[in-house]
């Protein structure tokens, strides 16, 4: 399922991960009941505005991190797709080819039963390596543990990866104040933590 969200992660960026969109977590997904509850519950994303920190690489970092806790917690739910939840919870986060692909797949992910399931917090050392104006880039050495989940067929899409780490990139823009995710995408190359 992790290998999947890393995928997803990509084609976010290819515009980008669920998942990926939704990579973004620790823990082993594998040793989770499969049936681990749906439920819809709401979640909260803090939002970091450059306002908030006097630091901006740090502000850009917790707002990356805001990103993943909305991507992991909505693409763990399970229930019919509702564009005005999603624009309340991802337009915080994200904007641009990034909102716009993670609309896409969560609202398919959503008609598929298709949920992610472990490796949530799994973002474990995420770095500003460019900084300029209005646009910052993180890397990151993603856990690969966890994976899409088939409500339907209460199973996983495929064998997940624990142990195994992927990288991850990601370009924040200033929007109204706030670092929110414009581009994601990773997964292909390997990271050591």
């Amino acid at each position: 399922m992790r290998r999947r969200l890393i995928k997803t992660r990509r084609q976010y960026a290819g515009a980008t991960v669920l998942f990926l969109a939704l990579a973004a977590c620790s823990g082993s997904g594998s040793g989770r009941s499969a049936d681990k509850g749906t439920g819809t519950d709401a979640t909260t994303t803090t939002v970091a505005s450059t306002t908030t920190t006097a630091d901006p690489n740090a502000a850009a970092i917790e707002a990356y991190r805001a990103y993943w806790g909305a991507v992991n917690a909505y693409g763990a739910e399970a229930g019919p797709f509702d564009p005005a939840d999603f624009k309340n919870r991802f337009g915080p986060v994200a904007t641009g080819a990034q909102y716009d692909s993670l609309f896409q797949r969560f609202q398919l992910n959503r008609a598929q039963g298709l949920v992610y399931r472990g490796g949530e917090g799994d973002q474990l050392r995420p770095q500003v390596v460019e900084l300029t104006g209005d646009r910052a880039m993180i890397e990151d050495c993603a856990d690969d543990t966890g994976g899409i989940f088939d409500t339907r067929g209460n199973v996983f899409t495929q064998n997940t990866t624990p142990g195994q780490h992927s990288l991850i990139r990601a370009v924040l823009k200033l929007d109204a104040g706030a670092w929110k995710v414009s581009t994601q995408d990773g997964g292909d190359q390997r990271c050591t933590p």
